[in-house]
């Protein structure tokens, strides 16, 4: 079973190069209905199409004759949620997620609050111009160089402890807001999550 899915959705790619350095190091790719289009203009071979197949493109390439389609009409449920769904069932614990943004302030708000609710059990990233990782409770090491900017935004409430940042915390509450909007790198970042989900926003 896949540990690492990556999942395409209709919205803007603004980094084609990020998508395809993620698409290499995944499990399984998941296109929700619309985000074929990206797969097709990247040339990536989709492993499933998950959605209600209302925003296929007309012609399909011949290298996805093994792409198989999971339809969902279910229309309380978007194809985001389809898609996150469909690879939990698959066994992944990591989902990244590209297309998220654009296409209208509201897909984008709904998008998010998507994540947040859909991410029980996965650990997401959602790939534009930067990345953001939805993390949970426990001890995380973050990958960022010395002087790199990164931000916290709490999901929507979290208590939490950093170091090896500019502006340290410890054992504090962090809510959604400005709080923890750009924080510098000082050394090795270490965020220890006690309660609640943080998202971690880096170039």
């Amino acid at each position: 079973m896949p540990k690492t899915a990556l999942i395409l959705l209709n919205g803007e790619l603004r980094s084609a190069g990020a998508v395809r350095a993620a698409a290499k190091g995944t499990g399984v790719l998941i296109c929700a209905d619309g985000g074929t289009r990206h797969a097709k203009t990247l040339g990536l071979v989709p492993n499933f199409i998950v959605g209600d197949m209302d925003s296929l493109p007309s012609r399909l390439p011949r290298t996805w004759r093994k792409t198989l389609y999971r339809r969902d009409d279910d229309p309380e449920r978007s194809d985001l949620d389809k898609a996150l769904d469909f690879a939990r069932a698959l066994g992944a614990r990591r989902v990244m997620i590209a297309g998220a943004l654009g296409g209208g302030l509201d897909h984008e708000l709904v998008n998010f609050a998507a994540f947040e609710l859909g991410a029980r059990g996965l650990e997401l990233s959602v790939i534009d111009e930067g990345t953001a990782r939805l993390l949970g409770p426990g001890r995380h090491r973050l990958a960022l160089k010395m002087g790199a900017r990164f931000s916290l935004l709490a999901a929507p409430r979290a208590r939490l402890s950093l170091s090896g940042a500019r502006y340290g915390l410890k054992n504090e509450v962090l809510v959604r807001g400005s709080r923890g909007l750009g924080n510098r790198a000082q050394g090795p970042v270490m965020l220890r999550i006690k309660e609640g989900r943080v998202w971690v926003m880096s170039a």
